[in-house]
């Protein structure tokens, strides 16, 4: 008997349906996998081109809410790091306000405050990519 008799004459049970592979999942499923890079890139992502690519990724997989979370983050990256340019600037020409917003984000960083750490990150970042007119970049 041919493997395809065999197999057709045996009836279907529990055990051959469990070996089946499982279907890929179809667009707008959130699967675990996806919920796993989603987590990781709203956490630990904060690279505004980063964010936008894989915002066009999970769109692309029918996930549009997840999509539009990663937009909303990456507009918040690109606008905390012009905003840690404009402080280090007025910073430099002696705006004193500046300097206070500056201290209190690095106050407020220390006690454990996510995005003041963040925005500390982005100054100092800034100060090291721009070094100060007479100062050499380190």
């Amino acid at each position: 008997m041919h493997m395809w008799h065999r197999n057709k004459a045996q009836p279907a049970n529990a055990t051959s349906m469990a070996l089946a592979p499982a279907p890929a999942p179809g667009p707008g499923q959130m699967t675990p996998a996806r919920a796993a890079v989603m987590g990781d890139l709203m956490n630990n992502c904060h690279n505004p081109a980063k964010l936008r690519k894989a915002a066009s990724l999970f769109g692309s997989e029918g996930l549009p809410q997840e999509a539009q979370m990663l937009l909303q983050k990456a507009a918040m990256i690109h606008e905390m790091m012009h905003g840690a340019k404009a402080i280090v600037e007025r910073c430099r020409s002696g705006d004193q306000h500046a300097m206070a917003m500056a201290k209190a984000i690095g106050e407020q960083a220390r006690t454990g405050n996510r995005r003041a750490q963040l925005s500390a990150f982005f100054i100092e970042q800034y100060t090291k990519d721009n070094p100060a007119q007479g100062q050499k970049a380190a």
